[in-house]
């Protein structure tokens, strides 16, 4: 009777985790398809008048369905919007927004630089994602998706960023610490 108690918290623990994780990539999703409303790439980014505009999720995939959802049939930028699950590195440039999933965080020194200079929108969910040289970072407080925006690295890329969406992203001037628990503590970064 005790484990039978157990094993139903427990699916019942794993369920509310999934419903949580679920409704994080559902917002991340709808941020990433924003993101492209407030972003503006240069023209040389489209080597065709008809090119498609790119959005590459590389690593663990949580949200490709989910952005192909919240994007459907819509046009970014006046074309044909196309969402990639990447397999290899080869295929990062092509990409006009990256999504790298917290699974490849050892490994972003290495995704970075293949993509550094290429006008790619980078988003990652890792700590240290803009100290690595990437454009946008989404980080959680208190339950909700929030992000921060390097803008040294959005003008290295060659990227316009709207006034607006710099006044939403929390200020890049402080870092984010997980603590134990998975509770996020807010700290000014050194200077």
């Amino acid at each position: 009777m005790l484990f039978a108690t157990w094993l139903v918290l427990a699916a019942l623990r794993a369920f509310g985790q999934t419903q949580t994780d679920l409704r994080e990539y559902q917002k991340k999703a709808e941020f990433l398809s924003s993101f492209t409303r407030f972003v503006d790439w240069p023209a040389r980014k489209f080597a065709q008048p008809d090119s498609p505009f790119v959005i590459g999720v590389y690593g663990t995939d949580n949200v490709t369905s989910l952005l192909e959802e919240a994007i459907q049939d819509r046009q970014i930028k006046g074309r044909r919007a196309v969402i990639k699950h990447l397999l290899n590195k080869e295929e990062l440039r092509a990409c006009h927004v990256l999504f790298i999933s917290r699974s490849e965080r050892d490994r972003l020194g290495p995704i970075l630089g293949e993509v550094r200079r290429e006008n790619v929108l980078t988003v990652g969910e890792c700590d240290n994602f803009l100290g690595k040289g990437g454009v946008v970072n989404f980080v959680t407080l208190g339950g909700q998706v929030r992000f921060q925006i390097s803008t040294d690295a959005a003008s290295r890329e060659k990227l316009i960023v709207s006034s607006k969406l710099l006044q939403l992203a929390m200020p890049f001037t402080q870092s984010i610490s997980v603590l134990p628990g998975a509770a996020m503590k807010l700290t000014d970064a050194p200077r």
